[in-house]
């Protein structure tokens, strides 16, 4: 720019000192300075219109920065999920107490229900038996006379039944009737298996067995209590032999 406007000086000064030649040189000349003229308005306006250029881009978003509402779309919903993810582990820790609550609950009732019957038992067993009726422990003690059947009916009909010997301190106990009175098991409804009268299994292992095990003939069907070599023992017998039998009535019934 600084060449163009010294150019221009000095066809200016050229023009004044060739005053003396024709007027068509002067034309000449002032053509020469007005197309250098436009020529620097040209360049001036190129700057101008690249300085603007300039400035608008500048002014134009980096198009590699999000705009900011997305930006705060993503923090919303990152916060969202952030919320229902923490609902979800207070419901599930809540439901996992109120359960584990629960088991504790049933445990409470189910040990409170136990102490209540050891409670209702203790009472129980200090009720006195009838005015005829031995007592051992929890239960009542009663002789009566006839076979096997007999002697289970006459205790039915007391309320009671053949004696069952769940102890040894029981065994000893019965020890104190003599005779070799009925107790109340049988395997009369299948041979080969004892059962008691109430319904549990008396094993044919069981070292009380007279001689470790019972006789095993098909008309031995019912349990009686027998004496061997100083200990209580109990073998098998025929059903029908006349003999008397012990009742027992336990009191926790």
């Amino acid at each position: 720019m600084a060449e163009v406007i010294h150019s221009t000086h000095n066809m200016m000064t050229k023009a004044r000192n060739t005053q003396g030649d024709g007027e068509e040189g002067i034309e000449d000349d002032y053509d020469s300075i007005e197309s250098l003229r436009d020529q620097h308005q040209d360049y001036v306006g190129t700057e101008e219109s690249s300085n603007t250029l300039g400035t608008v881009r500048s002014r134009q978003p980096d198009p590699v920065s999000p705009p900011r509402c997305q930006i705060r779309a993503v923090v919303v919903l990152l916060v969202l999920l952030s919320l229902t993810l923490l609902a979800g582990l207070l419901r599930f820790a809540v439901q996992h107490k109120t359960i584990s609550m629960g088991r504790d609950v049933e445990q409470l009732v189910q040990r409170l229900k136990n102490v209540t019957e050891q409670r209702d038992s203790l009472t129980l067993c200090n009720q006195e038996c009838p005015g005829s009726w031995d007592k051992f422990g929890c239960k009542c003690y009663f002789i009566v006379m006839g076979s096997w059947n007999k002697s289970r009916e006459l205790c039915v009909s007391r309320g009671a039944d053949l004696v069952v010997v769940d102890s040894k301190e029981e065994m000893y106990y019965i020890g104190r009737y003599g005779g070799d009175p009925w107790l109340g098991a049988t395997d009369e409804a299948s041979e080969g298996m004892w059962r008691w009268v109430d319904g549990t299994v008396l094993s044919v292992d069981n070292p009380s067995w007279s001689g470790g095990k019972p006789d095993g003939g098909k008309d031995k069907n019912c349990l009686r209590r027998v004496w061997e070599e100083n200990n209580l023992k109990w073998t098998d017998k025929r059903c029908e032999a006349n003999n008397w039998g012990l009742c027992e009535y336990n009191l926790m019934k």
